[in-house]
């Protein structure tokens, strides 16, 4: 059946006569601005106490005021985890390109050549890689690729590694030769808890950034991300409360934790901080039982375990690279 349509008055008037939310009559603007379906539907979950013959019961006292600072907090957590994720995002791109080419350069072998790949991979699936690049090189419309095509004919690697989206430079990098995951590896210190590079941890990291990021650039609801049994270890989860390792499901907490891989200790403090403040206003604006169920959707047992991430200091020296 299709749903009646409601004047924002009347949506006023039925949240709060019918689905007990209480509505100041200056709340009206907030429906303007943000929309029923994208406020409510997007953020009521953590308000609603029971649910009845599929019927919503929020908890009492549950006003649109807090519905909308839920809203609030996560447009800025969004735009605080794109800006960190499309900053390491770019940097690993340019660093993954120079290494691939420093390597290969004794040869030289482009990056169109599959003996320019990691040779214990299949190269069928290297064979794969280079086609979808190649493929996705040919649809761009950016001018620099415009430019290498029409006057050298080819699409030096840096550029290539630039154009292709965010999945296929993954691949690029987890199929390349073992030395340029080492330098990336070496670089942020990505290491397992016996001293080891950590690719699966790279490249792991890299895809649920992706991922995260892919939401953020379409507006999705950020906070309550997730994704079933794809925790990966990482020496710094050891550094939160013990309670954190029985999670199996990779929630923000993770890309917080990793996002420490890629940043050095006075920006990483200054992240935190901005974590912290955005859940500490939180906190204060809506009721203690939904915020507690934001919280946990993060994969954050308490505010102060943020603190944990904060041991260990860190200086990436990007002069010692390549």
């Amino acid at each position: 059946m299709s749903k009646d349509f409601l004047t924002y008055d009347q949506q006023v008037a039925y949240l709060s006569e019918c689905k007990g939310i209480v509505c100041d009559p200056e709340d009206k603007s907030i429906l303007i601005v943000a929309g029923y379906f994208n406020l409510i539907n997007g953020y009521k979950k953590p308000f609603v106490d029971v649910v009845i013959d599929n019927k919503h019961h929020y908890i009492k006292g549950t006003t649109l005021k807090q519905i909308y600072a839920l809203k609030v907090f996560d447009d800025s957590l969004r735009s605080l985890l794109l800006s960190k994720i499309t900053k390491v995002e770019e940097e690993v791109r340019v660093l993954t390109c120079y290494v691939f080419d420093l390597i290969n350069l004794s040869s030289p072998i482009p990056w169109n050549d599959v003996k320019s790949y990691d040779d214990k991979i299949d190269i069928v699936r290297i064979q794969k890689l280079i086609d979808d690049s190649e493929r996705q090189l040919s649809l761009s419309e950016q001018d620099y690729v415009k430019y290498y095509n029409d006057h050298h004919k080819f699409i030096p690697t840096w550029i290539m590694a630039k154009a292709i989206n965010f999945s296929t430079f993954i691949d690029f990098l987890l199929l390349s030769k073992q030395s340029v995951k080492e330098s990336i590896c070496k670089l942020y210190n990505i290491k397992d808890n016996k001293g080891f590079y950590h690719f699966k941890l790279l490249i792991g990291s890299l895809h649920w950034m992706r991922k995260i990021r892919n939401s953020c650039a379409h507006n999705e609801r950020i906070y309550t991300m997730h994704r079933l049994n794809g925790r990966i270890s990482t020496p710094y989860l050891n550094l939160l409360p013990s309670s954190y390792k029985r999670d199996r499901d990779q929630r923000i907490i993770d890309l917080i934790i990793s996002l420490k891989y890629f940043m050095n200790s006075s920006e990483y403090a200054f992240f935190i901080t901005e974590i912290k403040t955005l859940l500490i206003n939180l906190e204060k604006e809506i009721l203690d039982q939904a915020f507690q169920r934001v919280r946990s959707d993060l994969g954050i047992k308490n505010i102060s375990d943020l603190d944990y991430l904060l041991k260990n200091t860190k200086t990436i020296e990007y002069n010692s690279f390549g």
